[in-house]
């Protein structure tokens, strides 16, 4: 396996996942969505602007010599989700679709690893949350993702070798608003700029599974290498942290101490309590483990906003 092609590139995660990638000798092919900003980095090999909703412009990515395709183009954010089920249906979902088919009338049968989500298990169900969970979604976005890997699983009956990654909730440098880390980042550095006097938050009870956006662009690297076609894979730390806790470590890596109001608009409809993952299989079969620490993330997190 030499050449990666990443969907999604100009996006949060692929920005670390490509750097990840070339970095341990792959060359990489991004292609990137309108919406994000075109990657000028020196890890990318070739990069193409395209609208993967459109079956016509996925039709003109190139899969020759493409050996692996790692799928992360899509709408992420959880909470808009409720707002427009159906974009998310239809564009999560879609997307995947037009880019087996594209490879399909190529004739091209490159390994896929679709990136799903933790967020579809029954949080019901005993925890830790192991591949072998029931799923129940709890949001159209995570509806999306599990018709993603439905998809996957059918076109792995058309050819393809797929692998289905379930990252938990992951957060780092780079990350944009719309997700508690980033945002309550945001809103210390306008204190700290004297643009506002508070924080507004959501519901900062529930515990969630926080791993470093890097830890995550490097399991989907050994998925690649190590990974076993047909399997699922959670990436976790397999611990629990929640809003409060999050907000205390952003505070301390930025020496502030602000304000705090809750905001009844940042509340979900639906909003499980406590969500963490086990991560043995992923550990067993590529020999990953989280390896940057919360403290460490909440640094780069502070140093990433100041430097906005």
């Amino acid at each position: 396996m030499n050449k990666v092609l990443v969907t999604g590139a100009n996006g949060f995660v692929g920005e670390h996942l490509v750097k990840e990638l070339a970095e341990n000798g792959l060359a990489v092919t991004a292609v990137g969505g309108h919406t994000g900003a075109k990657i000028t980095s020196p890890f990318i090999d070739h990069f193409v602007t395209l609208d993967l909703k459109d079956p016509e412009a996925a039709a003109t990515v190139d899969f020759t010599n493409i050996d692996s395709v790692i799928h992360l183009a899509g709408l992420a954010a959880v909470g808009p989700s409720f707002d427009d089920p159906m974009l998310y249906i239809n564009t999560n979902i879609g997307i995947e679709v037009n880019l087996f088919e594209a490879a399909l009338a190529q004739k091209c049968f490159p390994k896929f690893l679709i990136i799903s989500s933790g967020s579809l298990y029954d949080t019901g169900a005993e925890l830790p949350i192991t591949e072998t969970t029931p799923v129940l979604p709890s949001s159209p976005y995570a509806i999306s993702k599990l018709g993603q890997e439905q998809m996957a699983r059918y076109y792995q009956n058309r050819g393809f070798e797929c692998i289905i990654a379930r990252p938990f909730n992951h957060c780092g440098p780079g990350q944009g608003a719309g997700f508690i880390v980033p945002d309550l980042a945001q809103q210390l550095i306008a204190v700290e700029r004297n643009q506002a006097g508070k924080v507004m938050v959501g519901n900062l009870d529930a515990l969630r599974d926080y791993t470093d956006v890097r830890d995550i662009a490097r399991a989907y690297r050994l998925l690649l290498e190590s990974g076993k076609s047909g399997e699922t894979y959670n990436i976790c730390s397999g611990t629990a942290r929640s809003g409060h806790d999050i907000l205390a470590g952003l505070q301390a890596a930025s020496g502030l101490t602000v304000n705090v109001e809750q905001d009844p608009a940042k509340m979900r409809p639906a909003d499980n309590p406590v969500i963490y993952g086990d991560h043995s299989k992923l550990t067993n079969d590529t020999g990953w483990q989280p390896t940057i620490t919360f403290e460490q993330t909440m640094t780069d997190v502070i140093a990433d906003w100041r430097s906005r």
